[in-house]
């Protein structure tokens, strides 16, 4: 039976953001596939503290020795490359792989690739690797930095395009999350690239009617974004949804949960208080998943207001299979093109005409979608072309 050892930079066992979840999702199907799946972990306790596993290689210890310590936008590659660069994480780092004996090897995002580069170099015959790509990285680098201001910008992202092409290069296989992607993906290599778009889980919340989190009550009308603290969310919110919260009505709300609230709260703070934000938004910060089905159940709508970003939306999934009406952009339906013209789905890339859906979302009507929209949603479904993928390399 085909063992396969999957690399995150993350812990996934109880996932929350958006990476996480495609990663526990990846594994669990492919594990009822029939595959062995290990999962190995890296990263900095510090920064997952209530993540529910340990690491397998703890990168605490080591980020004083990490380049660009003042730019946050990248930590993720110049964290991780210490499992490369400093000798006490590489060799746990290497002792880990080599008790798991697997297959293949899987890598979730490109950066713990040098890592693995510098394991591999020291063998004859090594498994074989698979990359699960979520985004181009270097463009969405290279959009959250010029949007920080950040000196040095193309030199860093230089670096970061260099690292995926080597990685797509030398990887027996690769996915990609939309054909966009897939198609910069595949010129940069003469292996497969499959495309396995985001899904998500279907939800049974219709016990759940009126059950509502402090301080929403049942008489108010709400629409609903979800989304993490990275840069494309509380940008793309700032821009699209801010604007519109002056043509809301008595009792009608825009509820945000996940941490994206926080950066939405500071920077409310900042520019002083916002007469239209003080009781029309409601800002939940993260929930659990039991207030988060609350949310989906009693919500009139859902906003998906991403402006620019790569990969395709996670959230999109989840709001297409709710049935609820959706207000969202062009660029957050990346990868889900076809369902931009579903009954209650309203596209609109300029603030006003954005504004004009939400009012259009609030007198709309959820309707479930049907059974076949619903299974080409589903994990199961959209992560088939990477098992299939493991299945050509493993044979």
């Amino acid at each position: 039976m085909t063992k396969i050892l999957q690399l995150t930079t993350y812990p996934t066992r109880y996932p929350r953001h958006g990476g996480q979840l495609r990663a526990h999702h990846t594994a669990r199907v492919l594990e009822e596939s029939g595959y062995i799946l290990d999962r190995m972990p890296v990263f900095s306790q510090s920064l997952y503290p209530r993540g529910g596993e340990d690491p397998a290689v703890d990168l605490d210890q080591a980020r004083t020795k990490r380049r660009f310590r003042d730019t946050w936008q990248v930590m993720d590659l110049t964290t991780c490359e210490l499992a490369a660069v400093d000798n006490t994480c590489f060799q746990k780092f290497a002792d880990r792989i080599q008790a798991s004996d697997a297959d293949i090897l899987m890598l979730e995002e490109p950066w713990l690739w040098p890592a693995v580069w510098r394991w591999r170099d020291s063998l004859s015959a090594p498994p074989p690797v698979v990359y699960n790509a979520y985004n181009i990285e270097y463009r969405a680098k290279a959009a959250m930095l010029v949007e920080a201001k950040v000196s040095g910008a193309d030199d860093i992202c230089a670096d970061v395009e260099a690292l995926e092409r080597d990685l797509t290069q030398c990887a027996a296989g690769s996915s990609a999350t939309t054909a966009e992607d897939a198609a910069t993906m595949q010129a940069w290599t003469e292996n497969r690239v499959v495309v396995a778009r985001n899904g998500t889980i279907l939800r049974k919340v219709e016990h759940l009617h009126h059950i509502l989190p402090v301080p929403l009550e049942p008489c108010q009308k709400f629409l609903l974004f979800v989304g993490s603290g990275q840069p494309p969310n509380f940008t793309g919110f700032w821009d699209m949804v801010i604007p519109a919260l002056s043509t809301l009505r008595a009792g009608e709300r825009i509820v945000v949960a996940g941490s994206v609230s926080q950066l939405i709260e500071s920077r409310i703070e900042k520019d002083g208080p916002l007469c239209m934000a003080r009781d029309r938004l409601i800002l939940l910060g993260q929930v659990n998943d039991l207030t988060l089905e609350c949310l989906l159940c009693n919500a009139a709508g859902i906003l998906l207001p991403i402006t620019y970003g790569g990969g395709s939306n996670l959230k999109t999934a989840e709001a297409l299979i709710s049935g609820l009406p959706i207000v969202g952009t062009t660029h957050a339906f990346r990868g889900f093109e076809e369902y931009k013209s579903l009954p209650a789905v309203t596209i609109e890339d300029d603030p006003t005409a954005f504004a004009v859906g939400i009012r259009r979302a609030f007198n709309s009507k959820a309707s479930p979608r049907a059974i076949h929209l619903q299974k080409q949603l589903l994990w199961e479904s959209t992560l088939q072309p990477i098992v299939d993928l493991v299945s050509t390399i493993a044979s």
